[in-house]
């Protein structure tokens, strides 16, 4: 029985003395390799193992260490639980070096704090190796590699050749903008409407005349110099006359005649109409109503019986012989051209 108690003793202690020496800090530092060429750079790392609960301060490395050691950049330091109540605590710098030869770096002191004491923790030391390449000094320094000759892409062109479409674009358009201002030309012109046959135009201004009832609201004067404009504007267009700067008696002098399209009802509805807008406007005179619808009617007549006929309803309405006559006339041509 008391062999067994002095076991369980032993047990005990030993247990003891495991968690005492895994609850231990310690601190280390490390490279990724022990030499480097001259100018590069290489990655080392501090870590410090600690009970959770203590406080461990990273040294506050400078941008260079002794032996000619400089710190390029740092990392953020990194905390972690690694388990039986311990944290670690780790952080990248990287260093180089422009000194050939060995270079010994640390150690490194970490401060610690804990509820029970103070103290100070020591890294192991550390030696990187630096490397020259071999110089021949016949021929002088090299380079270690050749430059690469990268192809140039289209992304990389790109820009430059937009940039000159650009500037042609601008050009050009100063260019032309020049031109057509030398030429007293608008810079932009609107494309021109396809213009309305003489009888559409002529027809809708009555359709409007006859809505606006001018006669019957007391306007006669307004209502036969509207209507003798419409009249006169269309003889100018249909017939190619200057029908506007011409008197009544001009305007029937060239259309009186055998040989004109206007003649017999049309002939006397015309002059009818324009002898009866001069009294109006220049005698004072009041026509009747009936006189009014008779001059509007007038118009209609003159304008839808002189109208142009389209060219297949003219070919219809031709007489057989006129037909016979004009494929004999063609036919005829048509010989006499071949005839040397």
């Amino acid at each position: 029985m008391l062999r067994l108690k002095y076991i369980l003793l032993f047990l005990v202690s030993l247990t003891s003395l495991g968690l005492a020496h895994a609850q231990q800090p310690k601190v280390s530092a490390s490279l990724e390799r022990d030499s480097i060429w001259l100018g590069d750079q290489i990655k080392m790392i501090l870590v410090a193992e600690y009970p959770a609960g203590s406080n461990f301060t990273f040294p506050a490395l400078k941008d260079s260490l002794p032996n000619g050691v400089e710190i390029i950049s740092k990392s953020k330091i990194d905390s972690s639980k690694i388990g039986d109540g311990m944290m670690q605590m780790r952080q990248g710098y990287i260093i180089t070096a422009f000194d050939s030869g060995p270079h010994p770096i640390g150690p490194f002191v970490f401060a610690m704090h804990s509820a029970i004491a103070k103290d100070s923790l020591k890294t192991n030391s550390l030696k990187i190796f630096v490397k020259v390449p071999n110089v021949d000094l016949k021929k002088g320094f090299t380079d270690i590699k050749k430059p690469y000759g990268a192809p140039v892409t289209f992304k990389e062109i790109a820009p430059w050749i937009l940039g000159i479409i650009l500037i042609a674009t601008i050009v050009f358009f100063i260019l032309y903008a020049i031109n057509r201002r030398r030429k007293n030309i608008p810079l932009f012109t609107l494309p021109v409407k396809p213009k309305l046959p003489p009888h559409v135009i002529a027809l809708g201004e009555l359709d409007k005349l006859k809505e606006e009832q001018l006669w019957q609201h007391d306007k006669v004067k307004d209502y036969y110099t509207r209507l003798t404009d419409i009249i006169r504007v269309y003889l100018e267009e249909r017939y190619e006359v200057p029908a506007m700067e011409q008197t009544t008696h001009e305007i029937l002098a060239e259309f009186k005649g055998d040989n004109s399209q206007i003649k017999g009802k049309l002939f006397t509805g015309l002059q009818k109409t324009l002898n009866t807008s001069d009294l109006v406007k220049f005698a004072k005179y009041t026509p009747l109503a009936d006189e009014n619808h008779f001059v509007l009617v007038q118009a209609y007549n003159l304008v839808e019986e002189t109208k142009p006929e389209p060219v297949e309803a003219a070919k219809k309405q031709m007489p057989k012989e006129a037909e016979a006559e004009i494929a004999v006339d063609n036919t005829g041509a048509n010989e006499t051209e071949k005839q040397p």
